[in-house]
């Protein structure tokens, strides 16, 4: 009979990780602080195997752990951005003395000794390039380390991971080992439940047939979890010994290994137990309201910037944000307060998601003042990204696009003219752009540029006209062959010299 490994490919791996207080160990539920869980399950991976029972588990374990008490947060087939989000939900209601669960069910992957959990959009990666899946996934222990912090006294970490490389390619050298996780050492006060001993793969199913909607470990699992009375070292064992009866009939050895390093016993169901506590969504996209800049403390994970310019006109400024990846939603605020606004969309699409553009720009009006403004956007999987703050100044705004144009431009900075056998000098183009500029220096024919041209005052609310008083042009001296100019700009940068040839 054909042995079955997750989804054809992997072997699964499940941790539980208890964190406890030797008090909080044996207390009844009347004693116990409150119980808050998150349950993550991704199959739907973008750049690495998918897999399938992964968001079956979870749903089982969240439907479980709410009767059996738990608030519990439920995130499913999630990126970098909501993982991280929904793990800060969970920080956020934890309250000293309460207890904490994380159970994740999905590819997770081990890194010189450290385990890392993937989220759905973790990228492709080739030898060398560890770091792309260190920068893009969780550290597991890093996940019990963040949830003590937040006070929590009792912490249960539970980990369904596949444990085949999902890096691995046919016929090419593959990153890291041929299994996903490694063992993870308890530190005091610390309870690890693995769904198979080192080296051994977990079974998906057992046969072709079998139509168990969960692994071969996690149906084991909820059966004792569903069993009232029992620690967590009775679950761990009856668990063991259940898997490799059921392995056995297959002709596979799969043997869950567990280490304890409690004092005291640990109950998730005990005797008489009242159900209590909520089964809550997390959910993503559907147009809800873009989230508060508090509620944007994301983990630790820094993805890359937006690039946003201003540029002047009669009829105001235009903000231009630049969006590190495909996005199908854009929104903006200007402010501190107010709801954001969406921005709409142009019309073309995008071929990287196959949906309408957004637009990443918007509009200010020409007395807008120094302010702070807020933009957001949803990535592919519709997954909102972190709240980015722009300040905006606006004399340093009209600065800085109008230096751009004058580096570019710089060929019109002066022209020459003759006018009744005189040369004349003219320098309309650099009066137009005199905001961003704070001094124009010149000289003749090679020479020193000793010589000052004074600009009129810049006016903000109408930058680029030119004042009916302003001298536009001056008489060049007889002979003159060459014209060497450079500016300074307001930022106390300088242009290099520019030479420009008289007319013969």
């Amino acid at each position: 009979m054909a042995v079955h490994s997750r989804d054809g490919r992997g072997m699964r791996l499940a941790v539980i990780i208890s964190l406890i207080s030797a008090r909080l160990a044996v207390a009844s539920p009347a004693e116990a602080a409150k119980r808050f869980a998150l349950v993550i399950g991704n199959n739907a991976y973008e750049n690495v195997p998918q897999l399938q029972k992964a968001v079956n588990d979870a749903d089982a374990i969240a439907a479980e752990l709410s009767k059996l008490g738990f608030d519990v947060v439920k995130a499913e087939n999630v990126g970098r951005r909501a993982m991280s989000r929904a793990l800060v939900e969970l920080e956020g209601k934890i309250a000293p003395g309460d207890t904490a669960l994380v159970y994740f069910a999905g590819h997770g992957f081990a890194i010189d000794g450290t385990n890392y959990l993937l989220p759905v959009d973790v990228p492709a990666a080739n030898p060398g390039e560890e770091g792309l899946i260190e920068d893009a996934s969780f550290a597991a222990n890093g996940l019990s380390d963040r949830l003590q912090q937040k006070g929590g006294a009792t912490v249960i970490l539970i980990l369904d991971a596949c444990r085949d490389n999902p890096f691995a390619v046919k016929g090419k050298r593959a990153i890291g080992m041929t299994r996903g996780l490694t063992r993870m050492d308890p530190a005091e006060g610390m309870f690890v439940l693995f769904s198979a001993g080192q080296g051994q793969s977990a079974l998906d199913r057992l046969s072709d047939t079998d139509a168990n909607p969960n692994s071969v470990f996690t149906r084991t699992l909820l059966v004792e979890m569903e069993t009232p009375g029992q620690s967590m070292v009775q679950i761990a064992k009856k668990t063991q010994s259940k898997v490799r009866e059921l392995a056995a009939k297959v002709d596979h050895v799969q043997v869950p290994a567990y280490y304890d390093q409690i004092v005291g016993d640990l109950y998730l169901s005990p005797e008489g137990a009242t159900s209590a506590g909520s089964l809550a969504k997390l959910e993503e996209g559907g147009g809800e309201s873009v989230l508060p800049p508090q509620e944007q403390k994301v983990a630790a994970l820094q993805a890359p910037q937006p690039l946003t310019s201003f540029m002047r006109s009669n009829a105001g400024w235009s903000v231009n944000v630049s969006l590190p990846e495909a996005a199908t939603q854009f929104g903006y605020r200007i402010g501190d307060q107010g709801s954001f606004i969406d921005a709409g969309f142009i019309d073309a699409l995008d071929q990287r998601t196959g949906q309408r553009m957004p637009k990443t720009y918007f509009e200010l009006p020409p007395d807008q003042g120094k302010t702070k403004l807020y933009v957001t956007w949803r990535d592919r999987r519709g997954e909102q990204a972190d709240i980015v703050t722009i300040n905006f100044d606006p004399q340093a705004a009209l600065a800085e696009s109008e230096k751009k144009i004058l580096e570019v431009l710089w060929t019109a900075w002066i022209d020459f003219r003759d006018w009744n056998g005189a040369m004349l000098v003219y320098f309309s183009h650099l009066i137009t752009y005199r905001c961003a500029i704070q001094e124009v220096r010149y000289g003749y024919n090679g020479g020193t540029i000793d010589q000052i041209y004074k600009l009129p005052p810049c006016n903000i609310l109408d930058p680029n006209s030119v004042p009916e008083d302003a001298k536009i042009y001056m008489k060049a001296p007889a002979k003159t062959k060459s014209m060497q100019v450079q500016l300074t700009y307001l930022d106390g940068t300088q242009s290099p010299v520019r030479s420009f040839n008289a007319p013969h």
